[in-house]
């Protein structure tokens, strides 16, 4: 076996030692641990409109049930009496027309001779003994206080013939010589009736008819009042004070002018039809 001289092993080192530093890089390079990406992961985006499949909140506010109307509860509550308990018997101005009978205040306001009415009368169809509802009975407590409300139906009655139709031939004798306690009773009993402004003013005293009216607190209020219509020929009026004594009188024409009503005063009026408080 030849040995090699020291110029030729110098050679064979110089020839390999690049080889060998490439080779020790690139097994560095395997060994070292990856470089961390600088790149962010995309994080999803959250849309703020909800779903349409989404479960609603239980604390969400349920609709409201709907009212049954009350049984006999007449005009208590604002709606019209259709319990079946009460017919209206209804005349017309024109004498030549019949009778008609309607089975609740709703078919008498919405029949088409309603403003040709003269008058209705009320009457009870229900089981006896009349036995009044919870709203009956409150009705007929203001229409005559103390008495016991299952002895109120003719009470009750008059205050349904009160909310049916009233012309103005028929206003002084029906509304006129009615109590306040019966007109308010009216009043509440059917607030949304056609004529439930104009039965508000006769309970609150604001207007009155023929006969004799006083100026207190279950009566006129005070103020000044005129007829509301030219009267027929022979009307005549009179205004007394609480002694008696006449303050003022007249006919037609003085009537419709005005007159002023004071505390205590009387009015006596014939022929003239209805007066109001226009001040």
């Amino acid at each position: 076996m030849r040995v090699l001289t020291t110029m030729e092993v110098e050679v064979i080192m110089r020839t390999l030692y690049p080889a060998a530093a490439a080779m020790l890089l690139l097994i560095a390079g395997c060994s070292s641990p990856p470089t961390p990406s600088t790149t962010a992961t995309p994080v999803p985006s959250v849309s703020a409109t909800p779903s349409a499949s989404a479960t609603p909140s239980s604390s969400a506010t349920p609709a409201p049930e709907p009212t049954e109307p009350g049984n006999g509860s007449g005009q208590g509550a604002g709606a019209p009496d259709d319990s079946g308990r009460f017919s209206y018997l209804c005349s017309s101005l024109n004498e030549a027309v019949p009778d008609v009978t309607y089975t609740s205040l709703a078919e008498v306001w919405a029949s088409t001779g309603y403003v040709r009415m003269d008058s209705c009368t009320a009457s009870y169809e229900g089981p006896a003994p009349f036995e009044p509802t919870e709203d009956e009975a409150r009705i007929i407590s203001l229409a005559e206080p103390g008495v016991t409300p299952s002895e109120g139906l003719d009470a009750y009655l008059t205050a349904l013939a009160l909310c049916t139709r009233v012309s103005d031939e028929a206003a002084s004798e029906l509304f006129g010589r009615s109590s306040r306690q019966m007109l308010r009773a009216a009043s509440e009993l059917c607030p949304r009736a056609p004529q439930g402004r104009i039965i508000e003013l006769w309970a609150s005293g604001e207007r009155a008819g023929d006969g004799e009216s006083s100026v207190t607190s279950d009566g006129l209020v005070p103020g000044k009042f005129h007829l509301r219509k030219t009267p027929p020929e022979g009307c005549t009026w009179s205004v007394s004070a609480s002694d008696g004594s006449t303050k003022a009188n007249g006919g037609a024409a003085e009537g419709q002018s005005g007159i002023i009503l004071e505390e205590k005063d009387v009015l006596a009026s014939d022929k003239c039809g209805i007066w109001e408080k226009i001040e």
